[in-house]
């Protein structure tokens, strides 16, 4: 997957977002997803068996593991494992699958700023590419308050060493439903509020982002079905 070139951006606007689909072959649907140049893989495997002890008859079972670049997971990355798995919760329609478990993996490959709008991000593109059943998609945006007061909308790295606060919401695709909010740091109310009508804004951004490209994705697997329907017509001929 080709990383964009390093741009000046906008403080008000996402940086450009890139994914690819299906870059993995055992699972049920993954996705390579990136927000400027942070980059994360998202896989997801289900409806599959579930063991004894998480099985439940009035839904399916999440599992939800996510993996730093390198090394085992500290302290941080279970803190962002166990958010990302807040937002699955939320928003898997586990009734659809009684008795079962849906998988979740993440794996950060390049952490750049945002890492932890950019995992949710790809799990929920993950999830809508590999067929799981979903009350909604989600979207989640990061933003900070820098040294001067000034929001910086999705910072990159260099960006977040100047932070004086940091937030990190996510929405639900159909109401605009507050599914996660983390914060860090001191801030007033009203920046707090203004932040998360900035980040609301920006969901729209990203939800549009996700049918753009799972449009183009299931047009070409139309496409390349149709080219098979053609060559094999061909030979029966």
């Amino acid at each position: 997957m080709n990383l964009p070139a390093k741009v000046d951006v906008e403080k008000d606007k996402l940086r450009q977002m890139h994914c690819e689909f299906n870059p993995l072959s055992r699972c049920d649907g993954s996705v390579m997803y990136s927000q400027g140049a942070t980059v994360v893989i998202a896989a997801v495997l289900g409806p599959i068996e579930v063991k004894t002890q998480n099985l439940s008859i009035d839904g399916s079972y999440l599992e939800c593991n996510y993996r730093p670049k390198a090394g085992l997971p500290q302290v941080k990355e279970r803190i962002r494992e166990a958010a990302v798995r807040d937002v699955l919760e939320l928003a898997l329609l586990a009734e659809a699958h009684p008795r079962s478990k849906m998988s979740v993996q993440i794996q950060e490959l390049e952490d750049r700023g945002s890492i932890d709008a950019c995992a949710v991000n790809s799990a929920c593109l993950a999830m809508l590419i590999g067929g799981l059943p979903l009350k909604s998609s989600f979207a989640a945006v990061h933003c900070i308050i820098n040294e001067q007061g000034d929001y910086i909308l999705d910072p990159d790295q260099s960006e977040t060493l100047h932070q004086r606060a940091s937030f990190t919401f996510a929405f639900d695709s159909v109401e605009g439903n507050l599914l996660l909010v983390q914060t860090k740091g001191a801030f007033k109310i009203a920046q707090f509020n203004d932040i998360e009508c900035l980040c609301r804004a920006a969901s729209a951004d990203i939800f549009q982002f996700y049918r753009s490209q799972i449009a183009k994705y299931h047009g070409r697997s139309e496409a390349i079905a149709e080219k098979k329907k053609d060559e094999s017509s061909s030979m029966e001929t």
